[in-house]
């Protein structure tokens, strides 16, 4: 380390950057007595009413005549509004120096403070590193950055803390702006690192951007938020306005947000609480996790399970491979996988549902439903008025098929068994059953009639499998819970194992960046 061990001190909000030159204070004034013209008022501050003065001829700023006491009232006027308002409550960043960490780690600190106002906004932009904000009291902005070289030598980790400029300012509405950017190169390697630490008070919004570094919002936040990282992960908790929040790489874990929400990461899970508003939620590799929505909700992963609460609005959910699950729904809902099983309950709007390979179980259908796997089990409960049922399909090309309705439902059944070989359809209702024989023969077993004096189509099909058509009454209803029971322990079990793979996962990363660490400390 070099000798000069004291704190650097330079002013974070730079007058010079925002309007130029800092205006240097009046030149002396003349004294009373001089000059020959008299003037009524001083030229007013701001552009606001001038100022009355006594009589008395002196000459003032600008040139102007005026008496001493208000020449020098004037002056002072004139050099407070030169200045903007940052200079008036100017911040000041204290700079460190360099500090050695082991064999091949460097450090250098910055911290800084600035007037916020509640509502305000934080504008952060760095071209690298780590961002942690702590919402909390008071009416204070309070930064820390820690700058890291990861070398053996001083003088190169002092010509990296050299290239490193960090400046703020003051903008409107009691928010502060603040830029880090390490002039070269450097940064694009793995040599360096930084850290930022920020306080803030709760009531605020935030507008963070960094090239590369993990973004966290440790306490609630009340206010908006747009969160972005080129690479790494994104954590917060509750946030009471709209969040925008986008990693290039890396999973995004929030709370509960109060309003709408755009949450992307280019490869990583998702996991979000409840959500006060409409909700788009998008990962290319990765499971998706949320909580109950006020609004509409589109969920999509290149690979990976969906799991919704449920939404007062439309739905759309979509793998490439992964199972899907959703709650209660008050609008329509279309979920598609490319491999994995369905789940859906409470949708009172129309459905959609279809799976490449995988069962699919539909719970309380309050309207029509269109249902279609390669290969799996469909389970279709619904309960539907006349008013609200529309034609449906039910339809799997190896599996079977059990269908609940209310008994008292008007609708027309279509029900159908291609290469029967020794299944059946079964019913609870007065079908005319076709083609039902005690043999293995590949014949079509069919099942028409109407119900209740008939109404909308349902129309069942499978291959290979049977149909079974059940009155909704104590016992089926019993049957149901028994099978959502056990339908239930296998996908939380399943979902167990993922997690525990997923945390034996992070510790061997864990264990390997300790590993990488304690190399370079090392050298």
């Amino acid at each position: 380390m070099g000798s000069d061990n004291r704190m650097r001190n330079r002013p974070l909000f730079s007058t010079a950057n925002l309007s130029g030159a800092t205006p240097s204070p009046p030149a002396p004034l003349p004294q009373e007595g001089e000059g020959s013209e008299t003037l009524n008022s001083c030229p007013p501050p701001f552009g606001g009413e001038g100022v009355p003065i006594r009589s008395g001829r002196v000459r003032g700023l600008l040139g102007h005549r005026i008496t001493h006491l208000t020449a020098r009232k004037c002056a002072i006027w004139f050099w407070l509004a030169a200045l903007p308002w940052p200079a008036l409550a100017q911040s000041i960043v204290k700079q460190g120096t360099p500090v050695r960490h082991g064999n091949a780690c460097w450090t250098e600190t910055y911290e800084w403070s600035a007037p916020a106002r509640e509502g305000g906004k934080l504008i952060l932009r760095a071209d690298m590193g780590s961002v942690e904000i702590t919402p909390g009291s008071g009416n204070q902005l309070e930064g820390r950055l820690i700058l890291r070289a990861y070398t053996g030598s001083e003088e190169r980790a002092r010509r990296v803390f050299d290239a490193y400029h960090l400046s703020a300012r003051s903008i409107e509405g009691g928010g502060v702006y603040v830029n880090g950017e390490l002039a070269g190169s450097r940064h694009r390697d793995h040599s360096v690192g930084a850290e930022f630490d920020i306080k803030l008070p709760a009531r605020f919004n935030l507008d963070v951007e960094t090239q590369g570094g993990d973004v966290g919002v440790e306490g609630a936040l009340k206010g908006e938020a747009r969160l972005t990282t080129a690479g790494g992960d994104i954590q917060t908790t509750d946030i009471s306005g709209p969040v925008r929040v986008e990693t290039a790489g890396g999973s995004i874990s929030m709370g509960n947000l109060g309003a709408r929400a755009e949450i992307r990461t280019a490869g990583g899970d998702i996991h979000a609480g409840n959500i006060g508003g409409d909700a788009t939620i998008e990962t290319s590799g990765g499971g998706i996790v949320v909580g109950q929505a006020e609004g509409t909700l589109r969920a999509e992963t290149a690979g990976g399970d969906v799991v919704i609460a449920g939404a007062a609005g439309q739905v759309t959910a979509s793998t490439a491979g992964g199972q899907i699950q959703v709650g209660p729904t008050g609008g329509s809902v279309r979920v598609e996988t490319a491999g994995g099983s369905i789940r859906l309950q409470g949708a009172r709007g129309r459905v959609v549902a279809d799976t490449a390979g995988g069962s699919i179980d539909l719970l309380q259908l309050g309207a029509g439903v269109r249902a279609n796997t390669s290969a799996g089990r469909i389970l279709a409960e619904f309960d539907a008025s006349a008013k609200t049922f529309a034609a449906s399909q039910l339809e799997t090309s190896m599996g079977d098929v059990y269908v609940y309705l209310p008994a008292g439902l008007p609708l027309t059944i279509d029900a159908a068994i291609d290469a029967a070989a020794g299944h059946h359809i079964v019913t609870d209702f007065p079908l005319s059953i076709l083609g039902d024989k005690e043999d293995f023969s590949e014949r079509t077993i069919r099942g028409q009639g109407t119900l209740n004096g008939g109404g909308e189509v349902l129309r069942i099909r499978t291959v290979a499998g049977n149909i079974e058509i059940r009155k909704l009454d104590a016992r089926s209803l019993e049957d149901l819970k028994s099978h959502e029971e056990a339908s239930w322990n296998r996908w939380q079990e399943r979902q167990s194992e993922k997690e525990q793979q997923q945390r034996e996962r992070e510790q061997e990363r864990r264990e390997r960046q300790k590993e990488k660490e304690e190399e370079r400390d090392q050298d």
